[in-house]
């Protein structure tokens, strides 16, 4: 079907527009969190959003009211993860993931690569956008909770305190 009637067009307009306003505004309330690198609780809330933002705009069935108090509540889950997520340590690691050492004094982990499914040309091309072009300089490169790497140079690791805690975690590992 290509066209029903413009009270349609009119009211998907005037939806967008009001659904539009309402979700800067909530986004701006929920924080500059809210539209960080993402994790994978932040993507889920991200993916709802936007469902639930089509569905306000699109579909009949659904009030501009009933839309907000969605977006509401899933900005509210998310906030209510993260004040647990900050109080309680078992509750952050079951929501986040860990930061992760995958090359250390210019030595593949290979068993960290393998559980975290990163390849050496995936890890070579992060110490390259860094401008860094031997892998024997390099101290370490991280795969971080958001997917993306850090790349520390100036060997050995364990000169750089940023280092500590994953180097610590990752001598426990074996």
């Amino acid at each position: 079907m290509w066209f029903d009637t413009w009270s349609d067009i009119v009211r998907i307009l005037l939806s967008a527009a009001s659904a539009y306003v309402a979700v800067i505004v909530l986004l701006r309330v929920a924080g500059k969190r809210s539209l960080s690198k993402l994790n994978a609780f932040d993507f889920v809330v991200t993916v709802a959003l936007g469902s639930t933002l089509a569905s306000m705009i699109l579909l009949k069935d659904t009030s501009l009211a009933d839309g907000l108090a969605a977006l509401a509540g899933l900005l509210l889950l998310q906030a209510l993860v993260t004040w647990l997520s900050l109080r309680l340590g078992w509750f952050k690691r079951l929501i986040r993931s860990e930061a992760r050492i995958l090359l250390r004094d210019g030595a593949f982990l290979e068993d960290a690569m393998r559980h975290e499914r990163v390849t050496h040309a995936e890890i070579e091309e992060a110490i390259r956008k860094q401008g860094h072009g031997d892998i024997e300089d390099i101290a370490a490169v991280v795969l971080e909770t958001d997917g993306g790497f850090s790349v520390i140079a100036g060997v050995p690791a364990s000169k750089h305190s940023a280092l500590a805690p994953l180097l610590r975690e990752s001598d426990a590992r074996g």
